[in-house]
């Protein structure tokens, strides 16, 4: 009864309702189930067991409609599966692409901002990433790798793994630590330099300017400044070489689960079994 005292508290102040309003009108097609996961991690609505009490959040978030502070989302149920959104024509190729990185012409990293960048990201996941393009979970924040050759990629920002032995170990964290500090490691969950693309070092260079650039970027939008970025590394398609070569530092291999995976499924097995997942991890600055 207290915990679900204490999501009531939290929930029923000004700016955390208005925290939901912002969630609700930035992710149009986000679910009760998704709006709920990235409250609980928001503000740190766990159990003892380092579980999210997402029935409980649910519960005050449906007060929260019947008091016509907030309006949610059809239930999952009644919305039918959801598709993400893509550009009606498509995503043009990139044109004469250079051969390493230091000749490709203004590239940079373009924050996803509006409708059409969503679809652009979108579409480039769909057609070139193993996982595709999600949906992702918590917290998160897109790129676009953009240059005068075209689209050359996309980058994703989501929450960190809720447990990972070999980062926690790295860290030193026990379980109530953990608990107190998961928000200041983030996840890329995406990243993705397209199957056409042949230059050298780009990969790198694009870690090295998400490194820089996404710390700013996470807390204009989030009120706090991250930490430590992780990612994974599935060894039946990629080596991890540019994570090497950007500094980040591979700190061991996962158990194969994902991170929705609260009942031990292993649900993510090492894809088809041929490889294994690596996590590496980077301090912001």
């Amino acid at each position: 009864m207290e915990t679900q005292n204490q999501i009531n508290r939290t929930l029923s102040k000004s700016e955390a309702r208005e925290y939901v309003r912002s969630l609700l009108s930035c992710n149009q097609d986000i679910t009760r189930t998704e709006l709920a996961n990235q409250l609980c991690d928001t503000f740190g609505f766990f159990d003892p067991r380092g579980e999210r009490q997402r029935a409980g959040c649910i519960k005050v978030l449906r007060e929260l409609e019947r008091k016509k502070h907030i309006v949610l989302p059809q239930p999952g149920n009644l919305r039918g599966k959801r598709s993400p959104r893509r550009p009606v024509e498509g995503v043009a190729e990139a044109k004469e692409v250079p051969g390493d990185v230091s000749e490709i012409r203004e590239l940079r990293l373009m924050r996803v901002e509006t409708e059409e960048q969503m679809r652009i990201w979108n579409e480039l996941m769909i057609q070139g990433h193993p996982r595709g393009a999600g949906p992702l979970v918590g917290r998160q924040l897109y790129y676009l790798i953009k240059s005068e050759h075209g689209w050359l990629g996309g980058v994703g920002f989501s929450s960190s793994a809720l447990h990972l032995e070999a980062r926690d170990r790295w860290i030193g964290w026990d379980w109530d630590t953990r608990r107190a500090n998961l928000h200041h490691v983030v996840n890329m969950s995406r990243f993705l330099i397209r199957p056409g693309v042949l230059c050298n070092n780009l990969a790198s260079r694009v870690l090295g300017m998400a490194v820089r650039e996404f710390p700013g970027d996470f807390e204009a939008r989030y009120g706090h400044r991250p930490l430590l970025l992780e990612s994974f590394v599935d060894t039946s398609h990629y080596t991890g070489t540019c994570y090497r070569a950007a500094n980040w530092q591979y700190i061991g291999r996962t158990k194969g689960r994902g991170r929705q995976d609260v009942f031990r499924k292993r649900l993510v097995l090492v894809k088809t079994g041929r490889g294994e997942h690596k996590g590496y991890l980077c301090v912001c600055p």
